[in-house]
């Protein structure tokens, strides 16, 4: 059809090309908000992962007894000793073990020294052996 002659344009043709543009425009809006929708899925995922690296550090400087993490690094830096935190922590342990033995290996002498009757020497022994075992106690 030219633009001179007399062209009528009948409104089914123009029906159809408006239900054609109607369907490809919601064809891309449908695909647009898929494609928001996976960003979004991808943009609170990271948000998480964000949010938890942020306040992982303080959580274990809370876990060790630290107000924040910065307050535990300066203590790490300032301490003087070549034995790191792990190392201590396991050390700590051993020596909680052994403590837990000698204590009932004093239990095991308590009931020794009762069955021996009223011995002044090894209560004044076994006295001094609680002593040490407290003092032992108290520093760990």
């Amino acid at each position: 059809m030219s633009p001179g002659n007399d062209a009528t344009f009948s409104s089914s043709l123009l029906r159809e090309r408006d239900q054609k543009i109607l369907e490809k425009h919601a064809r891309e809006k449908s695909e647009l908000e898929l494609r928001i929708q996976r960003l979004k899925k991808v943009n609170d995922a990271r948000s998480k992962e964000l949010f938890d690296a942020l306040h992982r550090g303080d959580r274990l400087a809370h876990s060790i007894g630290f107000e924040n993490l910065y307050e535990a690094q300066v203590y790490l830096d300032s301490f003087d000793h070549s034995t790191s935190f792990k190392e201590c922590m396991d050390r700590i342990r051993i020596l909680e073990a052994e403590l837990t033995c000698e204590r009932k290996e004093v239990e095991i002498l308590q009931v020794k020294l009762n069955k021996v009757g009223d011995n002044d020497g090894l209560h004044v022994e076994l006295e001094k052996m609680k002593k040490e075992l407290g003092q032992v106690h108290i520093q760990c």
